[in-house]
């Protein structure tokens, strides 16, 4: 669909911490054994297999062991810590052997690094992918809330953490699917996307792979209440807020937000602006991202931040000049992608400016 260029809300960066739905405070002793952690550098492999993303001269495979590598190191500077990783070269590992070697040094948790691509190539942000099951979902989830905030402090914007089901009725994605079948937990960091403007200037940038690698660890260290000698660090006394362990399937959501709703506020013909307000709601999943068209949704701006601690907010849309009784319609999407689409509504005045 083409896509005319529309301005990220300044107002709205707020937005970029992820939605949490803490149940109780989760009591976790700091470190007194040593951790064991296995980091997956996602793909890899020589030819045109298990490339993973490649978009702007970026290779997910490269990328994922740089960012493991930068990880293992920082981590590594922590007491009472073993760093294991998949891989250490361009191989071509499976997935199930992934998750045996991981067992085979008796792995506490296992990171699997990943960078992210879309069909339409309309997203951008960060992103978990857990267990949809008991203890499984419950360490993974509480780790997303710690990594996202280290994530968002780096400029990332946020998904959020979510679990799938596949048909087979276990975990969809397999190295998450064979770490459960032997009991240990597992996500998947989807750092970035490396197919959109908002995330390739920060990917590309010096040191920003660094950054993620010392990010991940510093979210590992919180988590397993870690300290360093070395850097002098002390996350001993680290809280979090944790979720319950689930009774059910976590399933993901298959339906659109329930409401996706507008009205023009103003219209300002001399300047082309249109004051627009939106009322977007979803009782399963957070509304993330919203778009605007103002030719009757012909064609649609990137996708703005949503802000996700209002159900209602206003914003502008700017007419082109020359444009004749322009129509606003707007779209809501929730953080599985799921997207919804407003009542369209008639602008009267002739935009000529």
């Amino acid at each position: 669909m083409k896509k005319y260029f529309c301005l990220f809300l300044s107002a709205i960066v707020l937005t970029m911490s992820i939605v949490l739905f803490p149940e109780n405070s989760m009591t976790v002793k700091a470190a007194n054994k040593t951790v064991n952690i296995v980091i997956d550098p996602g793909h890899g492999g020589t030819g045109d297999k298990n490339l993973g993303a490649q978009y702007n001269g970026l290779s997910e495979k490269e990328l994922t062991l740089q960012v493991a590598n930068a990880l293992k190191a920082e981590l590594e500077k922590y007491d009472n810590v073993n760093v294991y990783m998949t891989r250490t070269t361009d191989t071509l590992v499976s997935l199930e052997d992934r998750a045996k070697y991981a067992k085979s040094v008796n792995a506490d948790f296992v990171y699997s690094i990943h960078f992210n691509a879309s069909a339409g190539h309309d997203f951008y942000g960060s992103e978990v992918w857990t267990s949809a099951f008991g203890n499984g979902y419950m360490m993974g989830y509480n780790f997303g809330q710690i990594v996202g905030a280290e994530w968002n402090a780096l400029g990332l914007y946020q998904k959020g953490t979510k679990s799938k089901v596949g048909g087979s009725g276990k975990d969809y994605y397999g190295i998450i699917r064979h770490c459960v079948a032997r009991q240990i937990p597992c996500v998947i960091l989807e750092h970035a996307y490396l197919d959109h403007g908002y995330d390739v200037p920060k990917v590309k940038s010096d040191g920003f792979l660094a950054k993620l690698g010392a990010a991940d660890a510093t979210a590992i260290a919180k988590y397993f209440k870690l300290k360093s000698s070395v850097t002098g660090a002390d996350y001993s006394n680290y809280s979090y807020a944790s979720v319950k362990k689930p009774s059910g399937t976590m399933y993901q959501d298959e339906t659109e937000p329930e409401t996706c709703e507008i009205k023009v506020l103003s219209t300002d013909p001399a300047s082309g602006n249109v004051l627009v307000e939106m009322t977007a709601k979803d009782n399963q999943s957070p509304v993330i991202y919203f778009s605007y068209s103002y030719d009757g949704g012909k064609n649609f701006c990137y996708l703005q931040m949503w802000d996700r601690s209002k159900t209602t907010q206003s914003f502008n849309v700017k007419v082109p000049s020359g444009t004749t009784n322009p129509t606003i319609v707007c779209r809501c999407y929730n953080n599985y992608e799921k997207v919804a689409q407003s009542n369209a509504v008639p602008v009267t005045s002739t935009f000529k400016y």
